[in-house]
């Protein structure tokens, strides 16, 4: 196998990986609703930019869903993204990053 291939490979294992780990939580927490345990669970407080999330006495299954869903929506918005050169004989394969400036252009190689 060539290295892009190699490459591309374990780019879509990690996805996959995490797409399930993600349904892994929110099933776990699902199960731990469904099943009425409503312990002492606490208290999540956290904000990003200008909003705030809070959740007050929740159960212990709403935690591991609101984590599992978190998890899914990451892996989501991020997609996949690689860009292919080629330089001669040889082939280059970069995991595009959001915001990278530093790839080089097409007309350069």
């Amino acid at each position: 196998m060539e290295l892009s291939t190699h490459i591309i490979f374990s780019l879509i294992s990690y996805k996959i990986t995490s797409l399930l780990v993600g349904c892994v939580f929110a099933y776990m927490g699902y199960r731990l609703f469904m099943s009425g345990i409503w312990g002492h669970a606490g208290e999540l407080e956290t904000g990003f930019g200008d909003n705030r999330v809070v959740i007050k006495k929740a159960a212990p299954g709403t935690f591991f869903a609101v984590f599992g869903a978190v998890i899914i929506a990451i892996t989501l918005y991020k997609g996949l993204e690689f860009e292919t050169y080629r330089k001669g004989g040889e082939s280059f394969v970069e995991i595009a990053e959001e915001g990278a400036t530093d790839m080089p252009d097409r007309k350069s190689l």
